[in-house]
């Protein structure tokens, strides 16, 4: 039997810019903790039309990522990678659990010329 069929696929990859970012907290078990809000605008092809992608989400890193979030800054580029899930046991609300995130680097020069 296949892993798939145990684990269904919930993997994101999103090119975002993040607009704000909690404190470092820790849970009770002493798990660090970053909660963030980031942004996403694009253009997606669809049904051989463009069309445009606008949205935000609000994003959690724990452990080690959370220190990774923490040194992010807010208002830069950043290509995240991790799953949704819901926000609490009551909530049908989604959040983006981080699981990779990198810097996006900006070209500046071309971007003047442009």
């Amino acid at each position: 039997m296949s892993t798939d069929a145990v684990h269904p696929t919930n993997r994101l990859i999103l090119d975002v810019c993040l607009l704000e970012k909690s404190e470092l907290r820790k849970t009770l078990a002493g798990v660090p903790v970053v909660e963030a809000v980031f942004a996403h605008t694009g253009v997606q092809s669809e049904i051989g039309l463009e069309r445009q992608a606008q949205f935000e989400l609000a994003g959690i890193a724990m452990g080690e990522m959370a220190s990774v979030l923490e040194r992010a800054q807010v208002g830069l580029s950043y290509r995240v990678q991790g799953f949704l899930n819901r926000k609490s046991l009551k909530s049908l609300k989604l959040r983006l659990h981080l699981t990779h995130m990198s810097p996006i680097a900006v070209d500046v020069l071309n971007a003047l010329t442009d």
